[in-house]
């Protein structure tokens, strides 16, 4: 495994690699609470899930991916973090639900061509370094006429404001679970994406945008407070944006 990762440059010493209490806590975790929003919005985008032949790109602890797999989904889960796909894995055995975990980069997703009714791609996009590999490679592993689901963030002035207020927030949660290493930043502003940057990259691999709303953050500084944070789907996308598209 480690030789593996070495030679597809992942990166294992990241903070993901260190918060593997956190993927599952459900105490003041804005993962789990966005959780619900998210996948509402994309099992009515996909509709039908059972049979589906899913690919989570990004899935972290695999949150998502159990979603789907409840709903009789034939999903595939893939992250470079080699810790997450642990955590993803053994909670997946003991809530008896069979889905394929894999550690992978987005920017070199290891599957065939056209293997995927749906890609959904969470909470990740931000977070790469090569965004128009990553497109490509979507859009490679697609089936003509599939759907892929995103939800990132827009690199305005507001989500850099937000975006200092959050890792403060989650700076205090990593002290309280004890990981350890001093940079445990969750995201960089620069990596932030507008839509217009996005809809630009997935025309040029062949895939084409239906919709796009706001992934909207309510009550910011209660949810620093007390841990309470409130999401939801709307217009205003300055912070976030969810939505789907279709490979022509």
């Amino acid at each position: 495994m480690d030789k593996w990762i070495k030679e597809n440059k992942i990166v294992k010493d990241n903070v993901y690699n260190r918060i593997d209490d956190f993927w599952w806590s459900t105490k003041n975790n804005p993962l789990q609470q966005m959780n619900p929003v998210r996948f509402s919005y994309f099992s009515e985008a996909i509709r039908e899930l059972k049979g589906l032949k899913i690919l989570d790109i990004g899935c972290g602890g695999g949150l998502l991916a159990e979603e789907f797999a409840k709903k009789d989904a034939n999903i595939t889960g893939i992250d470079i973090s080699e810790n997450a796909i642990k955590v993803a894995i053994n909670h997946a055995f003991k809530n008896n639900l069979k889905i394929d975990y894999r550690v992978g980069s987005a920017e070199n997703i290891p599957m065939g061509n056209n293997t995927f009714d749906v890609v959904v791609c969470a909470d990740c996009l931000e977070h790469v370094n090569n965004l128009e590999k990553v497109i490509s490679e979507t859009s490679r592993v697609l089936k003509h006429g599939g759907k892929f689901c995103y939800l990132t963030i827009n690199r305005t002035i507001l989500s850099k404001i937000m975006n200092w207020f959050f890792n403060y927030f989650m700076m205090k949660q990593f002290k309280t679970l004890k990981v350890s290493g001093e940079n445990v930043d969750i995201h960089e502003w620069k990596k932030f994406i507008k839509p217009d940057e996005l809809n630009f990259l997935m025309q040029k691999y062949n895939i084409k945008n239906i919709e796009t709303k706001g992934f909207i953050l309510a009550g910011i500084l209660a949810g620093i407070k007390k841990g309470e944070f409130k999401f939801g789907i709307g217009k205003n996308t300055k912070l976030g944006y969810i939505g789907y598209a279709q490979k022509e």
